[in-house]
């Protein structure tokens, strides 16, 4: 991490900052803006530190603030892999159930189909009416 992510995120520093030097006001902050000259002339007018000092203290506070950062992006990445895993097995389990049951539609299509075909084999004139039957009852509904 270096200083311009620090000012690019500025807004969320300003409280990591107020932590670690309380005495700092939030106009205080607002005029540092993510500037490190500023906030180490801040820093030094509010505690009367030297300068050197100054610099320690930022220095030491910026790399425990990357550490964190590098220590929250690898959990992040950590996070994101085991919930790509999960998705994979998830996605795994639906293809499986959808496979099988898509399996047993078309064996049921395949057996009505079969029924109906003996149905028809067996009454012949019986599935003529009812075609006729439900061939004008659909002229009908659909002359409307």
């Amino acid at each position: 991490m270096d200083w311009n992510r620090v000012e690019g995120d500025w807004k969320r520093m300003k409280g990591k900052v107020k932590e670690q030097w309380g005495r700092l006001t939030d106009d205080d902050l607002t005029v540092i803006d993510g500037r490190k000259d500023q906030l180490e002339g801040k820093i030094q007018e509010r505690y009367g530190y030297a300068r050197d000092r100054v610099r320690k203290e930022i220095d030491d506070w910026y790399r425990s603030t990357a550490l964190v950062a590098n220590r929250d992006t690898e959990e992040l990445a950590n996070q994101i892999e085991a919930i790509r895993n999960d998705i994979q097995t998830l996605t795994s389990t639906v293809s499986r159930i959808a496979t099988k049951q898509l399996g047993r539609a078309q064996d049921k299509a395949v057996e009505a189909a079969s029924n109906a075909e003996g149905a028809i084999r067996q009454n012949p004139v019986s599935a003529v009416a009812i075609a006729v039957g439900l061939g004008f009852l659909f002229g009908v509904f659909t002359r409307r």
